[in-house]
Formats: structure tokens, sequence, C-alpha cells
């Protein structure tokens, strides 16, 4: 399907976003889970494009864009956004522009890191995870091996794995995807793959995906350069006001009104507010070894506020132009057709995600911390 039609008929609006793999600045490992923990996810907003948003600019990835689902608490941003770049690059390159677009599988992604298949290939996570696909050379198609919702439980070695309903320890959601199941696969199903090549336009000093303020003064030059040599998209990590989060960027347009930069001009308050948020907690403590780990995330999300706004403010504050489309998995809206995440259920289902988001281009500037542009190779 191509979507094209479907983005230019977006309008700007807000919407809420739902938590992703760090929670108020608390790093969960991977046994964790909102429902485990009963964690409420973070509220941002975001910026939808209108359809004079896409007049000029770099704009030729958009018709190969496939929305993705509401990733919800997975912890799968990293491997949706891999799942986007793989799916812009395999259908750009397909033989007719009539050709459907194929929506592929995230999970399939997701269970390849889990049952660490590629990791010979792989020196650093952040920048290499889409050399997996190299090493099977295959993808699967989402209706083959969906993005889903199911019971699963802990198993051996903090490695989750399917359960039933009444089960002890049995919990329902996304985490199901994480449970390795890639012996449920049809080997006829497989779609090749090309060889993927990646350059890392950006690697934060410390390798720290919560760093902001840590991005060279050109790095938006060098994203739109990269774009418009190399043809591939560009996956991006950074800091969304509190947690790390990985998007794709598909292009960009210097022309967009960004309406005050609303992302990084509230980064600060929103950073600020939520320490005053965990002094309060801290201070309700009779236990000085929690108060004290409380008033030490404190101090990380004021640290992080005013790196930003300092940065921000030291670089001339919001240009007022210009913003990246980007493919991102936390913003469902109901303008999107609906996802069933489990066809033995009803009540589960949810919009699909816009296929592109603005960010302007401040953000990439003030909280990015990793970027790396992932291309094909003959």
């Amino acid at each position: 399907m191509k979507l094209l039609s479907s983005i230019l008929l977006l309008s700007f609006s807000l919407f809420p976003a739902n938590a992703s793999e760090e929670i108020y600045g608390v790093k969960y490992s991977n046994s964790d889970s909102l429902e485990e923990k009963n964690l409420s996810p973070v509220t941002t907003k975001a910026l939808l494009p209108d359809a004079q948003d896409f007049q000029g600019g770099f704009n030729e990835f958009l018709p190969f864009i496939v929305p993705s689902p509401d990733q919800e608490n997975a912890g799968s941003c990293l491997f949706m956004s891999h799942t986007a770049i793989t799916e812009v690059l395999i259908n750009r390159n397909r033989s007719t522009l009539s050709a459907e677009n194929l929506d592929l599988s995230e999970r399939y992604l997701m269970n390849l890191s889990k049952a660490s298949i590629g990791e010979d290939l792989i020196k650093n996570w952040k920048t290499d995870t889409i050399f997996r696909f190299n090493k099977t050379g295959v993808t699967y198609q989402n209706q083959d091996f969906p993005y889903m919702k199911g019971w699963y439980k802990m198993g051996a070695q903090g490695l989750r794995v399917f359960a039933t309903e009444q089960g002890p320890g049995a919990y329902y959601g996304v985490k199901a995807n994480w449970v390795i199941a890639l012996d449920q696969l049809n080997p006829n199903d497989a779609i090749k793959t090309p060889h993927f090549s990646r350059d890392v336009l950006f690697e934060d000093p410390k390798g720290n995906r919560w760093n902001v303020a840590t991005a060279p003064s050109d790095i938006v030059e060098k994203v739109k350069a990269a774009l418009n040599t190399l043809k591939g998209p560009v996956l991006v990590i950074y800091n969304h006001t509190g947690f790390w989060h990985a998007v794709m960027i598909a292009g960009y347009n210097d022309s967009v009104d960004t309406q005050g930069c609303p992302f990084v001009s509230n980064f600060p308050k929103s950073m600020s507010e939520r320490a005053r948020q965990i002094k309060l907690e801290a201070f309700a403590s009779t236990n000085q070894e929690e108060r004290a780990k409380l008033l030490g995330k404190a101090r990380q999300f004021q640290k992080r506020a005013d790196q930003v706004e300092r940065s921000y403010n030291n670089a001339g504050g919001c240009a007022g132009k210009g913003a990246f489309y980007v493919r991102d998995s936390i913003y469902p809206t109901d303008t999107m057709p609906t996802y069933d995440y489990d066809p033995q259920r009803s009540g589960e289902e949810k919009p699909l995600n816009p296929p592109v988001i603005l960010r302007e281009y401040e953000w990439l500037r003030h909280l990015a911390n990793h970027v790396v542009q992932i291309y094909v190779t003959p």
C-alpha cells in the first residue's frame, strides 16, 4: 500500500506518547516491564505534518514508509526503527512503483537479537544492529511473524517464555514479542535482504544513550548531506525526556514551520519538573538509601535539563524553520487504521502510528547521542 497520499492528508495535531526503554531515568533489565512494575508511561507531544510540508526538501523515501504498531512498553524502539529502515530500502528497490509495500516483521529482528544471532558482527549494538540481517540474509513480513500481544512469563536465564493465562507468574502484553520463537517461521516465507552497510555520523564520546548536548554543531548538515549522497535513512538514538529512544529519519525540509521547536524548548521544563517530583519522593522516604538514590536521580534529570537549555540558548534558540521527517513507534492516532495485536481477543486493538511526524532540526542538534546512516551496498 502506498502511503504518500495518506501522509499528505495528515494535519497538525498533538498526541501522547508511550514510554520506552528508560522510564524517568530508571534503567530496567530485560526482565522488567511496565506491567510488572505498574509504572505510568512518559507523556510527550508530536507534530504531524500537513500537505505543504512535503513540498521540496528530501522526500523521496516517503512513498516507501510503512507505519508501525504502537510499541507500547516493549522496549523495542531500536528494532522498530531498524525495521523501518529495512522497509524503506527494500520497498524503494522493488521493481515497480505500483508494487505493494512490504510490511516487515519487527518481531523478527527482536528475536534475532534475543537469540544472539549475528552477534559476531556486532561490536556496538547501538550502531551495528543492522548487521544481524547480513548474518541471516533474510527477513519476514509482519503477516508471517506479527508484532503481537500474548501471555508470557519469566523463564530460565532471564528469558521470557510463552505462558497460559492461568499460569503462575503470567503477564499479558507486547513483551511477548521477546519470546524466541524463530522455529515458528516457514523458510518459504523468507524475504531476501540486501547487504547493508552503515556510516556512524556521530557517536557520543561516552557511548551514553541518555546524553544530551554532545552532538557537533554541524550534525544537521551532516545528516542532510548523507541523505542526499548515499540515499539511506538515518537511525537516531536520543534522550526522549528521560528515557532513551530510537527513530528513523526519512528526509527533511528546510521550509517547514517548526512552531517554536516544541520538543526541544519544552525539554528543560519537563526534565526540571520531573527532578522536582523525584526530590519530593526522596524527602518523603524514610529509607536513607532510597532517599540518596532518588536524590541522585533528580540531579541527573536537572543536569540534563540545564545542559539542553544552555546548548539551545547558546545556539540561538529556535530557528523557526526546518524539520526532519521521522518515522516513530510511540504516537498512535485515530486517523490511522486499527492494528489488531491479538486476533484471538478483543479490546487490545489500537490505531497504527502515523507514517511521519516532524522533529525540528534543533532536536537532533541538542538531544541526539548516536546518529547512523544505513544503506545498501552491492
